[in-house]
């Protein structure tokens, strides 16, 4: 036995649920033959409409807010005696010492950027303003506007956090304790408490751009570290190569025999002018 009262609220709130589809542009377009099943009798229909609810929760679950499920990259440099050098989609450069891992997303999310780094590496970050960007490390979190630092956390006794340009917030994961570091100081993590002093060891900067390993990285991104980091020539490119992708080993290499080395490896074309080498196909 059906219960009218009962079918009658059923049947009303499944016509207010399909007026909302039908304004939210949601439901099929009637075509001039087809045939109108009467909502409340369509059984199948209200199977389709759960469906696209569903969908539509899912949706909004993954791309809600700010916490997106995006996919998520790692790169490792396993061993490898030179620096693993990628560039992050928001244009920050990360060089990876050997034994380290990192894990980020393919795309950030709009208000954060959150990588977690598992060994040491060299950060270049680009700046963003109201976009930090968050180092996680399994003993504290750094985090940057836009800065140049260096992460030091295995093989050493006394990890710590070096900072070359810009500022840093860093802050201990045991106990919440932060501090601020500037360029020229560094913060050392020592019997579980964090210590500021002035850096001495600035080498440290520099060792990662002795030998760079580069692994299926775009031709502009390469070519920008290049320069980035050279007192001498610069490179330029035709942008019509500039989205063209290289795997190579630089091990202290001058700009010019860089330049060399990408036109071999890509069968490019070169030519030098005074203080700039163009490469072109």
């Amino acid at each position: 036995t059906i219960n009218i009262n009962n079918k009658e609220k059923t049947d009303a709130a499944w016509n207010k649920l399909y007026g909302r589809l039908e304004n939210d542009g949601l439901l099929v377009g009637k075509s001039e033959n087809s045939v109108v099943v009467p909502f409340v009798r369509s059984l199948a229909f209200r199977i389709a409409a759960g469906i696209v609810l569903i969908a539509g929760v899912t949706m909004l679950l993954t791309f809600g807010g700010n916490n997106t499920s995006e996919e998520m990259l790692t790169l490792n440099n396993s061993g490898r005696d030179a620096s693993v050098a990628t560039t992050l989609e928001d244009g920050s450069t990360v060089f990876l010492a050997s034994n380290t891992t990192i894990t980020y997303p393919k795309r950030f999310a709009r208000d954060r950027r959150e990588i977690k780094l598992n060994g040491n590496a060299y950060f270049e970050v680009s700046k963003k303003e109201g976009k930090p960007f968050v180092v996680e490390t399994d003993l504290a979190d750094i985090e940057v506007l836009g800065t140049s630092f260096n992460v030091t956390v295995t093989g050493t006794e006394s990890p710590n956090i070096a900072v070359n340009t810009g500022l840093v917030k860093v802050t201990l994961k045991s106990s919440g304790e932060s501090v601020l570091v500037k360029a020229g100081e560094s913060a050392v993590i020592s019997s579980g408490t964090l210590n500021r002093i002035n850096t001495s060891d600035f080498e440290q900067f520099e060792k990662y751009l002795h030998r760079i390993h580069f692994k299926d990285e775009r031709l502009s991104d390469v070519v920008r570290i290049i320069n980035r980091n050279s007192n001498s020539l610069t490179i330029e490119l035709d942008p019509a190569i500039e989205n063209r992708v290289i795997t190579a080993t630089f091990s202290g290499n001058s700009p010019d025999t860089m330049a060399r080395l990408i036109c071999t490896a890509l069968n490019l074309k070169y030519n030098t002018e005074e203080k700039r080498v163009l490469i072109h196909e």
